[in-house]
């Protein structure tokens, strides 16, 4: 468990680093290896060596598949949302886009992440990392809700106002 412990700790840290990059223009060469690092982290987490849930597991894969198709799709269709704007991923946005995913979403890209995080438990039912996998999932919405108190309200204003009375967080509305 405790190995699981500093994973989320890992975790933490990668996403510290973005926000520093973001909001100081620092460390901006992280941007590439940021994403290939929480994905080596939820890879990690499932293969330490602790409980498994006891239940049919064919169906737990079943549907933590479909979970990380889902997720995989959405992020490959917002981050094709970004390109046609021309805005990066990472970084400050000069843009809105409200198009694609984000007509009916305002943070796909976590949305997605979401889902392939949570389907990666499903499909290896192990107990530490679900449940840490829980925290992650509370730091990535963490992360959403500052994103758009410090840097979407201040830079589009009443725009974004608008745009968010339109559009749920991470669900249709």
């Amino acid at each position: 468990m405790a190995i699981q412990l500093l994973l989320v700790l890992l975790f933490v840290l990668n996403d510290l680093l973005i926000w520093i990059g973001v909001f100081y223009n620092k460390f901006r060469w992280y941007r590439f290896p940021a994403p290939v690092i929480f994905l080596i982290i939820l890879f990690l987490m499932v293969y330490v060596n602790q409980p498994r849930f006891e239940m049919d597991f064919f169906w737990w894969r079943v549907v933590g598949m479909a979970a990380i198709v889902i997720g995989v799709g959405v992020m490959i269709w917002a981050r094709w949302a970004f390109k046609k704007a021309g805005v990066e991923s990472i970084g400050l946005p000069q843009t809105l886009v409200t198009y694609g995913p984000y007509q009916y979403v305002r943070h796909p890209q976590y949305l997605g992440f979401i889902f392939l995080s949570v389907g990666w438990f499903w499909v290896w039912s192990a107990v530490y990392a679900f449940y840490f996998g829980l925290i992650i999932v509370f730091l990535i919405w963490l992360s959403a809700y500052l994103e758009e108190k410090l840097i979407l309200e201040k830079k589009f204003g009443k725009q974004y106002l608008e745009y968010r009375q339109q559009t749920g967080m991470f669900w249709l509305k």
